[in-house]
């Protein structure tokens, strides 16, 4: 609710007129050069803020060279999942297949409606059980590890707010053992399944493209590590949104 510049009075909707109910000063003018001087600086203000908060974000992602070599190695793990994961190789007859899994095809399998309650059902069998929780594991830690992609974005885009925040640390380290936790699972499950019925007519285990997945979320945990650990040295941005806030408060003096 506005209120009168001078007296102070709150003014309502119906009080249409510009001249407070009052005390009868007219509100468009009243101390109209003050005011627009005060607008000048609150203006100032905001740009300089503004100002600050593109320089922390530019010197968040090209501050330094080190920041700078973050990137590429930041986005290389989500080209990682289109190398092969898995290899699966199955043989019955009048029907022959080989199928070259990656962290794509595995969600776009999961999205597109592959029978999951299945699997799950599975693990509660005796004869099959032990191969269907390896291979839902292994489902799980491939999926989780594509996911753990979009949480470094969102920590990469707010990095700017904290420069030596270990979040992007931390998801791609988890992300790496994911990565080689699930060619353990996989690995398992093949070896499971080659010790039973299916072994003349079912291949399969981990492929070079896990490890080397892994290899890449472990390489760009340690450089946002090595970022997280760098001195900060900031432009002088908050220098002069400190003097706008120092000649703002001697205006109101």
């Amino acid at each position: 609710m506005a209120k009168c510049p001078k007296c102070g009075v709150k003014l309502h909707i119906w009080n249409i007129k510009a001249e407070c109910p009052k005390c009868g000063v007219n509100i468009a003018n009243y101390d109209w050069e003050n005011r627009l001087e005060q607008d000048a600086i609150e203006a100032e203000i905001a740009f300089a803020k503004l100002r600050e908060t593109l320089s922390r974000f530019k010197y968040s992602f090209i501050g330094t060279k080190l920041r700078i070599a973050r990137i590429p190695v930041s986005v290389l793990p989500l080209f990682s999942f289109l190398l092969p994961l898995g290899t699966l190789a199955v043989s019955f007859p009048f029907f022959s297949e080989k199928f070259t899994l990656n962290a794509i095809t595995i969600v776009m399998e999961i999205i597109g409606g592959v029978d999951i309650m299945g699997i799950f059902k599975g693990m509660s069998s005796e004869l099959i059980g032990d191969s269907f929780k390896m291979l839902a594991a292994t489902l799980i830690l491939v999926v989780l590890s594509v996911l753990s992609l979009l949480v470094s974005l969102v920590f990469l885009l707010l990095n700017f707010k904290k420069f030596n925040s270990k979040g992007l640390f931390v998801t791609n380290l988890v992300a790496s053992g994911m990565m080689l936790a699930s060619s353990f699972t996989f690995a398992k499950f093949s070896e499971l399944v080659a010790g039973g019925s299916l072994a003349a007519a079912w291949q399969s285990g981990p492929s070079w493209g896990v490890y080397v997945s892994a290899a890449l979320f472990l390489a760009s945990a340690i450089i946002n590590l090595c970022v997280s650990l760098q001195k900060v040295e900031l432009p002088a941005a908050e220098e002069k949104n400190e003097a706008a806030e120092e000649a703002k408060e001697e205006a109101n003096v």
